[in-house]
């Protein structure tokens, strides 16, 4: 059996999907070391890996776009400088997340280092197709990613002041990493063009990892006999509170149960009292809820849309930033789940896209819960990489 060093930053959207893995490679028997934060010791250890804390600079996971502006380049070379001393312990070292450094990892290490991309890959196509299809997307951002030239300007401006190298092509951040090994979480079917990475492991997601909260009111959910919908903007662009007060409005005094998660205490506090049948928390067991949910509103980020599919639970999606616009006009395109704007996001629309998500046609979000289901999941990561150690 090998050992194992895996590395990825502490944010959720980032370190969530790589965890499943972890955990399959230490139930195959290997030994694994997780490089993270110290805020995700509880969900690393979970998983029976170990963990190394980095990033001590931190008081948590980063939640804020600018605490990646303002740490970025420090995490990012921390991290890379730390899996380069350690790695020559290990048998292979995978880099999960965004790994902007990684090619420098793998230039001075004499093993394998592996990335895990806990998004679809990118590159030109990709990216003037993801464009194009994202009709909310602001402007600038879609001529940005249409652009070449552009994006090779914005990585020349931000890859050495964020990331702390210099990227070529701002989508190569996106794209596969490693020479060796590149896996996704991402299923053939959910990757636009997947044939444009040959020897890319398409592993499908796997629902974000348990956590019990016996504080949530779960037997609520259980004997609730109408409509439960879940709704959350997950742990970074969670700030429109109007979002959770219209959605909280749309159903008063109906016989649907509501779920909101603000994704902090902050969020909680300002979105202040809720009517009876609306439960609101910073914090829920997503997958739990969503396991009786019948409608999912959310912001597209790639592990809460993905859960939302995988469960079989039509998802409305209304994006906020980052990749949230990508996933979600994806997600529409194949029929999986239907995009409500920021800008048309009133109470009217929110009982219409509820409506409508119970009682379409749910053809394509069956054949892409199917494609995730059927991909193989972290067990054929773990057979990809035993395969080049």
């Amino acid at each position: 059996m090998a050992r194992i060093l895996m590395a990825g930053l502490p944010a959720f959207g980032l370190a969530n999907p790589s965890l499943p893995l972890a955990a399959a490679l230490v139930e195959a028997g290997h030994t694994v070391d997780f490089l993270q934060g110290e805020s995700f010791r509880q969900r690393v250890e979970r998983t029976g890996a170990t963990l190394i804390p980095f990033g001590f600079y931190l008081d948590g996971p980063l939640t804020d776009p600018r605490q990646l502006i303002r740490h970025g380049k420090r995490l990012f070379t921390d991290m890379s400088d730390a899996m380069i001393k350690l790695g020559p312990q290990y048998d292979a070292v995978v880099g999960t997340g965004i790994q902007p450094q990684l090619p420098r990892v793998e230039r001075a290490l004499d093993r394998p280092v592996i990335c895990a991309s806990p998004v679809f890959f990118q590159n030109d196509r990709t990216a003037k197709h993801l464009a194009a299809i994202s009709t909310g997307l602001p402007a600038p951002a879609r001529r940005l990613f249409r652009t070449p030239a552009l994006r090779r300007a914005a990585a020349a401006v931000g890859g050495a002041v964020v990331f702390g190298t210099q990227l070529g092509d701002l989508i190569n951040l996106l794209g596969p990493r490693s020479s060796t090994l590149n896996l996704t979480v991402a299923s053939r079917e959910y990757q636009p063009f997947p044939d444009d990475f040959p020897g890319a492991v398409f592993m499908g997601p796997t629902p974000t990892q348990r956590i019990p909260d016996p504080d949530f009111p779960l037997d609520r959910l259980r004997a609730h006999d109408g409509p439960v919908f879940y709704a959350t903007l997950g742990t970074v662009f969670n700030t429109w509170t109007p979002f959770f007060r219209t959605i909280a409005e749309a159903f008063a005094g109906t016989d649907h149960l509501v779920v909101l998660t603000t994704g902090s205490q902050e969020g909680l506090a300002k979105l202040g009292d809720v009517p009876d049948n609306v439960i609101a928390r910073a914090f829920v067991p997503q997958v739990d809820v969503l396991e009786h949910a019948d409608v999912c509103f959310t912001h597209g980020g790639f592990g809460t849309a993905t859960d939302a599919v995988t469960l079989g639970v039509p998802p409305v999606l209304t994006p906020m930033g980052a990749d949230q616009f990508f996933n979600a006009y994806r997600l529409e395109e194949l029929g999986a789940g239907t995009v409500l704007p920021k800008g048309g996001f009133t109470v009217e629309s929110v009982r219409k896209a509820a409506d409508d998500a119970m009682t379409g046609d749910r053809s394509g979000l069956n054949a892409l819960r199917e494609s995730f289901v059927a991909a193989g999941g972290p067990k054929l990561g773990v057979s990809a990489i035993e395969a080049v150690l």
